[in-house]
């Protein structure tokens, strides 16, 4: 089946709602679990809410431009010229140039996290993230050049055009490619850390951690994205409204393991034991169960 630019829209509003739904239980409770955590005093806490309740604004507010797209298009100028259609096609128009920079935003934000995660995993070894750095500063550059061709690009071009098809294809690669290298870094880096319990009792569930972990669900969102855009298909604008819940969807669940203790910042990750066990122990199990002999145990960093 193959959808017009006008119906894609009307899917992706159903798709972004219901992730954005499930995004803000899980925004709730994270904030919740953080809260309590902050009370310890440590300075990484008060970041982790700073960056959660960003992510959260801006996915709000990319929710709330396409609600208003959807209104505008189907309500205010369903009887113009082209209808829908037409509207959506107007890529100077204020609200999808609006929208199109909350998307990018959330989009460099999640890669930074990515980023950051894949730093702070790998101990701060600023080697490890040389190259993903280059493309996210390359991601920033194109971000701006899809930006400003949108105003620049004659009226009612589609999105697929040559003058936007390079910058945003660029835009896609470089992001896809940041946090490919990023999860790979990072679920390499956790299985490195926990290997001697990950396949001990089940086969699935350390699995799942993996791909929890390092955000892998994200990476594979962008690359249906490159994917879709480059084969001129309109679904890629499903994909595209639902990367802002994604991007928070996946942070949150990250913040949220840190938080409650499953997990720690530098990637160790309680597999084994009884759920009570886990939750009670949480970091300091994984800490003293999957350091290598002989290397003392630190008291975390404030500074993260």
């Amino acid at each position: 089946m193959t959808f017009s630019a006008a119906e894609s829209k009307l899917v992706s509003i159903f798709v972004q709602s219901i992730l954005y739904g499930n995004y803000v239980t899980l925004f709730v409770v994270t904030t919740r679990a953080l809260l309590k955590r902050r009370s310890a005093g440590q300075a990484m806490w008060n970041k982790m809410m700073l960056v959660s309740a960003l992510i959260f604004v801006i996915a709000t507010m990319h929710i709330a431009t396409n609600f208003s797209r959807i209104i505008l298009a189907f309500i205010v100028h369903a009887d113009a010229p082209g209808g829908p259609a037409a509207f959506f096609n107007e890529l100077s128009n204020f609200t999808q140039m609006f929208g199109s920079t909350l998307y990018v935003l959330q989009t460099l934000l999640g890669d930074a996290m990515v980023l950051y995660r894949c730093y702070l995993v790998w101990e701060r070894q600023w080697i490890v993230v040389v190259f993903p750095c280059i493309l996210l500063m390359g991601s920033l550059a194109t971000g701006v050049g899809i930006l400003y061709s949108f105003d620049k690009v004659v009226p009612q071009a589609l999105i697929f055009v040559v003058q936007l098809g390079h910058w945003i294809t660029a835009f896609f690669s470089m992001t896809f490619a940041t946090n490919v290298i990023c999860t790979v870094l990072v679920a390499y880096r956790i299985w490195s850390l926990n290997r001697k319990f990950l396949f001990r009792h089940e086969k699935l569930r350390p699995v799942m951690v993996l791909i929890v972990e390092s955000g892998a669900f994200y990476s594979a969102t962008l690359l249906a994205l490159l994917v879709l855009y480059n084969a001129d298909s309109w679904f890629q604008y499903v994909v595209l409204d639902a990367v802002s819940a994604i991007v928070g969807i996946v942070f949150s669940v990250i913040m949220l393991r840190i938080a409650t203790g499953v997990s720690s910042v530098e990637g160790e990750t309680a597999l084994v034991g009884s759920p009570r066990s886990t939750l009670e122990s949480g970091i300091q199990l994984s800490r003293t169960s999957y350091r290598p002999k002989g290397k003392e145990d630190t008291p975390p960093d404030d500074s993260v």
